[in-house]
């Protein structure tokens, strides 16, 4: 039968992962260094991405507003209102 987790192993958990997490950015920076061309095409995609979260986040400022009215029909029936006026296929009990 498995043993439940001692409190040596939770104690020990965050140690593991920091050093787990160390071991993996000390791998990076080595490859980094030594792969130009790798870190240029990381550098232009994370650049892209950059930009186009920007270029999504300027739209939405300038046209945010006009994005939800078209989705949201203030009234008493409809989309994104309250009840339609048809009555359902659900029974009622």
């Amino acid at each position: 039968m498995a043993e439940p987790w001692s409190g040596q192993f939770l104690q020990a958990l965050p140690a593991t992962v920091l050093g787990a997490l160390g071991t993996l950015g000390s791998e990076f920076l080595r490859e980094w260094e030594t792969q130009d061309m790798r870190v240029t095409l990381f550098k232009l995609l994370l650049l892209w991405l950059v930009l186009s979260l920007l270029g999504i986040q300027l739209a939405w400022g300038f046209y945010g507003n006009t994005v939800t009215g078209l989705y949201h029909r203030p009234g008493l029936s409809g989309q994104n209102g309250s009840t339609p006026d048809g009555s359902t296929h659900f029974p009622s009990w």
